[in-house]
């Protein structure tokens, strides 16, 4: 008799209604779609398994890992993503009944989160914002346990999931920071350690791996990207949001809905918080869209308790969502039969692509230039190993960071990929509903990213005035590779780039440049004659050389008049 009230209760549980339609709908996303956006790059990732990658933690990768052992195709790299996605809805649906006074307004919870861009995008695509989305509307469902009942085992449960969100993308910190703020009478609870403790225990093996890596993730995001403060990323955000808060009443609804019990005020505090932040980091940088996506549960959360309440004719709203709704089926529609193409999404015919590039490689290994998508799209629709290099006016990725595929191509005839022609060999492939790409073959080929230098002291500089670096060189490179660079008269270069304008300085080491130095060399230059703030990086060039690449880490200065 149990039983039976049981399975009548999980039928008639509507939530699990909305994960049953979600799911089904990703699965044939993920049958019918090509590998979208970056989820090639993420695939990558779990071709070298780790605790930790360039640019994000490692769960998507262990996810795409678990999935493609499953099924080596498109539906495996996305199997795992669609299954936590599509709980993603569930929860905030449980959420959402547990908050509100009266029975679910099914229609309405249902509309609200099936016309969201972010829910759609990141409930099947294989990126880092697709578990980061499941844990932070997890931490939020576990939150409130703990909130209800103070236990052990509430406290330990939220510990690992709070491990898992930051394992996932290191902006769940920001939800974890802004529901902390919300509640400062938790640091006076003993169990508030004991989730502190067990979160950082198991976080360790990440930051351990930060620390045998030289802290990447922290250097770059911190340090390496080029701040200046430009009115134009402000309004982009704005813009953006406006945009994508699906319509932005949603956004206000949220925020004139007034908390009504602690877990409430958490959603308020991750909602104003989460805006208000990246609103005032678009001061100084570009704020991708998607960023904001952390914020969009409880957002999503507070509108419905708002809109719940509110005694108007909702005509208006149900319209507004409707509307949405068909956008964002024509959107997922659009990634399956490419009706137009969309930047970063599906605008490179990536099968297509993959064997054009191959037929025209004429056997030889590719070496993809300022690109990391391409490659990786490369990869998992041929099976081919290949290899991207980057100058410095493009960001650093994962292939700067593998070594051990690096070395496989040293020394080699490659074909060379580029957006542009290298010499007059250089061939044009134009990819149909695609991009246009040149192909050049280079032999001997060697990056040279394995001699390693260090900047061991540095400080602002004076425009125009004689200036000195000391760094430091460390040579990982074989020895076949080591005889080539130097019979071919390597040089250093150090380049300095304004903020602001982006204009290049270079300037060439003029002494012999023995790179087996174990000691210090010192570089001396005259500073750029623009004062500012710059960023510069230190490059091996040997003559002829197709790119000058990343040979130290960014370092930022400002250069005074």
């Amino acid at each position: 008799m149990q039983s039976n009230t049981v399975t009548k209760s999980f039928f008639a549980d509507k939530a699990w209604w909305l994960f049953g339609f979600v799911l089904i709908v990703n699965f044939a996303q993920s049958l019918f779609s090509p590998l979208l956006n970056d989820e090639p790059y993420y695939w990558l990732y779990a071709q070298y398994p780790s605790w930790g990658y360039f640019d994000h933690p490692p769960m998507i990768a262990f996810l795409i890992k678990i999935g493609s052992s499953i099924c080596n195709n498109e539906i495996g790299v996305r199997l795992l993503s669609s299954i936590i996605g599509s709980l993603t809805f569930y929860l905030i649906y449980k959420i959402i009944e547990g908050e509100a006074e009266k029975p679910v307004n099914f229609k309405l919870v249902s509309l609200l989160l099936l016309s969201s861009i972010f829910l759609n995008l990141y409930s099947f695509l294989a990126i880092p914002d697709t578990p980061m989305l499941f844990f932070a509307v997890l931490f939020l469902y576990t939150y409130r346990r703990y909130l209800n009942a103070d236990s052990f085992l509430n406290a330990a449960i939220l510990a690992i999931v709070t491990s898992l969100l930051l394992y996932s993308k290191y902006h769940g910190i920001l939800l974890v920071g802004f529901t902390i703020l919300s509640n400062r009478q938790l640091v006076f609870k003993r169990s508030f350690y004991l989730v502190f403790l067990i979160t950082v225990l198991l976080y360790i093996p990440h930051v351990y791996w930060e620390a045998q890596n030289g802290y990447p993730t922290i250097i770059f995001q911190f340090f390496e990207r080029a701040n200046a403060v430009d009115i134009q990323h402000v309004l982009s955000y704005l813009g953006e949001q406006a945009a994508v808060t699906g319509p932005v009443i949603l956004f206000v609804f949220s925020i004139l809905s007034k908390p009504k019990n602690q877990f409430q005020k958490a959603l308020k505090y991750n909602v104003t918080g989460v805006f208000l932040f990246f609103l005032l980091s678009s001061f100084k940088e570009m704020v991708n869209v998607h960023w904001t996506a952390i914020a969009f549960p409880a957002m999503l959360c507070l509108a419905y308790l708002y809109i719940e309440n509110i005694k108007i004719n909702k005509n208006f709203i149900y319209g507004a969502l409707i509307f949405n709704l068909i956008v964002v089926i024509l959107f997922r529609l659009n990634l399956i039969f490419d009706f137009r193409p969309i930047s970063n999404f599906n605008d490179k015919n990536p099968k297509l692509m993959a064997t054009m590039l191959k037929a025209k490689s004429k056997g030889y290994p590719l070496v993809f230039s300022n690109m990391y998508n391409e490659p990786s799209y490369y990869r998992f629709y041929t099976h081919d190993e290949c290899f991207a290099v980057n100058d410095i006016w493009f960001k650093k990725t994962q292939y700067n960071y593998l070594p051990q595929l690096e070395e496989k191509f040293e020394g080699k005839t490659v074909c060379y990929v580029s957006d542009g022609p290298i010499d007059k060999s250089s061939e044009e492939v134009s990819v149909p509903h695609g991009n246009k790409y040149f192909l050049t073959t280079i032999p001997g080929f060697s990056s040279f990213n394995n001699i390693k230098i260090d900047v061991l002291s540095t400080t602002d500089f004076k425009a125009s005035a004689e200036s000195k670096i000391l760094i430091n060189m460390f040579n990982r490179l074989p020895l076949a590779e080591e005889k080539l660079l130097k019979s071919q008269g390597a040089y250093l270069i150090l380049t300095f780039v304004n903020n602001k304008t982006q204009a290049p300085f270079y300037y060439r080491y003029d002494k012999y440049l023995d790179i087996t130095n174990p000691y210090g060399v010192i570089f001396t230059f005259e500073a750029p004659p623009v004062a500012g703030e710059y960023r510069y990086v230190f490059s091996i060039v040997i003559p002829n050389h197709i790119y000058v690449g990343f040979n130290s880490k960014i370092s930022n200065c400002k250069v005074a008049l």
